[in-house]
């Protein structure tokens, strides 16, 4: 069985222009990417979207609440 050419775990980054094309889920929202942190925040409720290889996981059970983080 022959070795795959490319490693099998490659960094994939998200195009932040697509964020114009994405709402919150909660409330419609507009989204803006903090790729420091790896996360997607709704600018109008701070719910935070986690990215996972690149995409963006719009679940509301999967985000953190930021409105009380200092």
């Amino acid at each position: 069985m022959a070795a795959p050419s490319e490693s099998p775990r490659q960094s994939v980054e998200f195009d932040s222009r697509l964020l114009e094309q994405l709402a919150c889920p909660v409330c419609l929202g507009t989204l803006r990417l903090v790729s420091a942190i790896g996360q997607i925040v709704c600018v109008e409720c701070r719910r935070a979207y986690p990215l996972i290889d690149g995409i963006p996981v719009l679940i509301p059970e999967r985000t953190l609440d930021t409105k009380n983080s200092a």
